[in-house]
This record gives C-alpha cells, structure tokens and sequence, in this order.
C-alpha cells in the first residue's frame, strides 16, 4: 500500500511539473529584429487565425499605427519608438498567451 501512495505522488508530482514547464515556457519572451521604416509583422503563439486577441506594449494598450488580423498584430513604418516588450492576451479571458522583445534598428 505505501508503494503505491508513494507511486501515486511520484506521477501526480510529474504531472504538475511537466505543467509548470509548459506554462513557464509560454512566459519567456522571444527577440524579434525589424529594419526601422519597414513593417512588422508579429504572430501570437501557435493560435488559429480566427483566435481573438488584445495586444499590449510595455504593459499598456497598442497605441501605435496598427492592425490586427486574428492573432497576428501588423505595425506599419516602425521606428525605435516602437521598441518594447509586446504580449498578447487570448480573449475573452485575457490570458497570455505570447510575448515577444521587439528590436527596431
């Protein structure tokens, strides 16, 4: 009987680190580099192209020229100003989803 509680705890504690991995993983930020003047293009993870997303830069709403296009945030004429921090939210519950480190130069 001991065996199996230890054995039992052993797989559940697996389960929840493979867990944690996985969200952690989801939460690290990827660099991106784009040529100042050109567009941008940034995708939101690995989400369909019918997935609702909001955008933010440095923890506040995407003010600058944009479009969305499903999970896909387009910046047009990009200069240093639009470098930062960018993260996307999968609506309607506003969870995170990507984060990307833009780099503009």
């Amino acid at each position: 009987m001991a065996n199996l509680l230890t054995s039992l705890c052993c797989v559940i504690l697996a389960a929840v680190l493979v867990a944690y991995a996985q969200r952690r993983s989801q939460l690290v930020a990827r660099n991106q580099y784009e040529r100042m003047g050109g567009d941008v293009t940034m995708q939101c993870g690995s989400l369909e192209d019918e997935a609702s997303v909001s955008w933010k830069v440095n923890g506040t709403d995407v003010k600058a020229q944009h479009r969305l296009e499903g999970p896909r945030l387009l910046l047009t004429q990009v200069s240093l100003g639009h470098n930062g921090l960018y993260s996307c939210f999968q609506n309607p519950h506003g969870e995170r989803r990507d984060t990307i480190y833009l780099h503009v130069g």
